[in-house]
């Protein structure tokens, strides 16, 4: 449960006073709702500076004192929603309006899932604030930890599984809602529900997924626990039970030894690819540093040699132009023609000079040979890591289709329960 914090009355005041001064960056009935408040960043900056100045605990634990000043400033019951999104505060209230009271003889059903909180309310929470680029792993991450917790340390039987498996998912789910939002009980309880309802068979996907990775590594416990999809009969305390089998849509049956050479190679070549993929990141980067003027260095040679071509072209005509001024200067017997032949002479010599510079600079920048040879080096290593790449992904494609059915029916195999049948 959250932390109550010791609130100074003198400080809440001068808090509310606050926000009453700044009350145009208040937004009451937010998006419509008279049960919606947003708290601009504006004012939340301007509290949250105030808080600092009056409080030396306050970074701290700047996120709770923050949302209890909030929560007695507003008079908002415990089960009121605030949350930080984006530098703004968002507040939902749930009262009689948004969740109704759940009979005790439902609280552990299925009707309870949502915790008497209206669909409609749930639904606006997470179109606001939960269907965002930011949450994309959220899902797998939840499969991941009920696969991580309760198949690979607890190593839970089937029965216990099919017992429990929904409820120990929404656990896992209103425990990460609580990390990212709040510590709200009441309105998360509900929220956790309804996202794992929506995403229900997402859910399932990956945890079918992590569980094909783990067979692929022959992890014994995971293999028995499959194993008892393999059944056909089940008899418990004298009753018969029908066991789901991991069955494509197509009707094929996949048994353990027809999953394993698939998942085998199909989770072998995923995993060198990934590998592979990231040494070509890393070497492409390596290259990206031979690189000048966005070009590579063995294009910047050629262009700088093909620049040295022209400038020994203009050197050579430079040369030819000025021996034909100096044979003019020689045989002119005019003073004053020998006069302006001088200074066009000097100027083809500035000229001569200039050219010859250029051309020394423009070899100087040339890049050494060591340095492009380690550049093709890298550019033959890329060439090579990318058509293993290649090859990988044709036996990935290959196995895909058969990896995707059983990964399929497997979760749906994970979702089924025993049905009992009649002796």
């Amino acid at each position: 449960m959250r932390k109550k914090i010791d609130i100074d009355e003198d400080i809440l005041d001068s808090f509310i006073s606050l926000i009453e001064e700044n009350e145009d960056y208040v937004l009451y009935d937010y998006h419509g709702k008279e049960n919606q408040i947003l708290i601009q960043s504006h004012l939340v900056y301007i509290i949250e500076n105030f808080l600092n100045n009056k409080l030396p605990s306050f970074s701290e634990n700047k996120r709770e004192i923050l949302k209890q000043y909030i929560r007695e400033a507003f008079e908002l019951s415990d089960n009121t929603v605030v949350i930080n999104k984006n530098s703004n505060i968002f507040i939902k209230i749930i009262d009689d309006t948004v969740q109704t009271k759940v009979p005790e003889d439902e609280k552990e059903t299925i009707k309870n899932r949502f915790n008497g909180i209206k669909e409609e309310e749930l639904k606006s929470f997470y179109d606001e604030f939960f269907a965002q680029e930011e949450n994309q792993n959220f899902f797998f991450e939840i499969a991941q930890e009920f696969v991580e917790r309760h198949l690979l340390k607890e190593t839970i039987s089937n029965e216990e599984y099919e017992k429990n498996v929904f409820a120990y998912i929404h656990t896992i789910t209103l425990e990460k809602l609580t990390e990212i939002y709040d510590n709200e009980d009441g309105f998360f309880f509900g929220f956790a529900g309804y996202i794992f309802r929506i995403h229900f068979n997402e859910v399932f996907a990956y945890i079918a997924e992590l569980i094909l990775d783990e067979i692929a590594k022959m992890n014994h416990n995971i293999i028995s626990f499959l194993n008892y999809y393999s059944q056909d009969i089940l008899v418990m305390q004298g009753v018969k039970y029908k066991i789901p089998h991991i069955e494509a849509e197509n009707g094929l049956r996949w048994t353990l030894p027809s999953m394993l050479s698939i998942v085998k190679i199909y989770t072998k070549t995923k995993i060198s690819i990934a590998k592979m993929l990231q040494e070509q990141s890393t070497i492409q980067e390596k290259i990206e540093k031979f690189y000048l003027n966005r070009l590579s260095p063995i294009k910047f040679n050629e262009l700088l040699l093909s620049k040295k071509t022209t400038l020994e072209m203009e050197i050579e005509h430079t040369i030819h132009a000025l021996n034909v001024l100096n044979d003019k200067f020689d045989i002119s017997k005019n003073e004053t023609e020998k006069a302006s032949l001088k200074v066009e002479i000097q100027q083809k010599q500035k000229s001569l000079q200039k050219l010859k510079k250029a051309k020394d600079t423009t070899l100087g920048q040339l890049i050494k040979r060591n340095k492009i040879n380690q550049y093709l080096l890298l550019k033959k290593e890329l060439d090579k890591l990318q058509r293993e790449i290649k090859r990988e992904e044709k036996v990935l494609q290959i196995n895909e289709e058969s990896y995707n059915s059983i990964k399929s029916a497997l979760a749906k195999a994970l979702i089924s329960k025993k049905r009992s049948l009649s002796l």
